[in-house]
């Protein structure tokens, strides 16, 4: 039989995640909704009260009471929900802290007393970044758009993925994606922020691009070309380039092209006589294929 047991109290537990962050117009708060209680017995959710209030911080030192007085209850809709989530116009509380709780109570108003304070420092609405667009550029993807805001984060996914990732942030309105590969196809998103004593306000997210990026950037021309002669052969050297797509090197023997696949900076050449004046030029390739320009002619002779 075990020994006597006290009555349940019946209380739903207390709520440990309130979240809320100012998004577009609104400020979204979110929480799980207690199913059980403190002694572990599920409750129904016709047992249960939820008390989600939201008002300005009293001046002075916080007194409970004088909140509560003044916080609006705002309604939680909580019907076959495990996650509750509500949103409250901003624009009454701008340039307010507000703070934000939850107590959640059960049969006869029985409670174990209110959530952690979630604090929102409001500020005006960001703006949407508008003329959002996506471009290709040299080993990049580059965004531009249009938006007053101090600061903006960017998000990208893959095609198929579901979730995106936050891959930066810029204080102007532009962003060069450098982490790119040529015949991937990505989607991108741009968002406004503030900085504000608790946090960050953000704007709505902006509309969705989708690019994959296209190789028609040649390297760079290839700098530091030096013929030095020798008894019997010429040897070139040079910088080597820096490009991630970099393929190889092409060698130009008075503009007839006299060595190709080349990638490694430097080339001797053999076919050469001794007091003939030679000229050389170097162009680099990438793996799509695009050349640079040739390099300035350097010219030697073997004496």
């Amino acid at each position: 039989m075990g020994n006597p047991m006290p009555p349940a109290l019946n209380r739903p537990v207390r709520v440990e995640d309130l979240a809320a962050v100012e998004h577009g117009t609104n400020i979204v708060i979110q929480f799980t909704i207690p199913t059980v209680t403190t002694e572990g017995n599920p409750i129904k959710k016709n047992q249960r009260d939820i008390e989600l209030r939201v008002g300005p911080a009293p001046p002075g030192e916080f007194v409970m009471e004088e909140w509560l007085r003044t916080a609006e209850r705002v309604p939680v809709n909580a019907d076959n929900k495990t996650t509750a989530r509500v949103e409250v116009p901003v624009t009454k509380y701008n340039g307010k802290p507000v703070d934000i709780a939850v107590n959640v109570h059960g049969p006869g108003g029985r409670t174990v007393g209110w959530s952690k304070f979630a604090i929102v420092d409001a500020v005006p609405a960001l703006p949407t970044p508008e003329a959002f667009d996506a471009a290709d550029a040299p080993d990049a993807v580059a965004l531009h758009w249009r938006a007053a805001a101090p600061e903006f984060r960017v998000f990208r996914k893959l095609v198929p993925e579901v979730n995106w990732t936050q891959i930066g942030s810029s204080n102007t309105q532009s962003y060069t994606d450098n982490m790119i590969d040529y015949g991937t196809t990505y989607q991108y998103m741009v968002q406004s922020v503030e900085k504000t004593a608790d946090g960050y306000a953000e704007s709505e997210l902006s509309d969705v691009r989708t690019i994959k990026p296209v190789d028609h950037f040649a390297p760079a021309v290839p700098s530091g070309v030096t013929a030095i002669p020798g008894a019997r052969n010429i040897d070139l050297v040079w910088n080597r380039n820096t490009e991630k797509d970099f393929a190889s090197y092409r060698v130009f023997r008075d503009g007839k092209q006299v060595a190709d696949g080349l990638t490694a900076p430097t080339f001797s050449d053999r076919d050469v006589k001794q007091g003939v004046k030679y000229q050389y030029q170097v162009s680099a390739l990438d793996n799509a294929g695009n050349e640079s320009e040739r390099s300035p002619a350097v010219e030697t002779t073997i004496p």
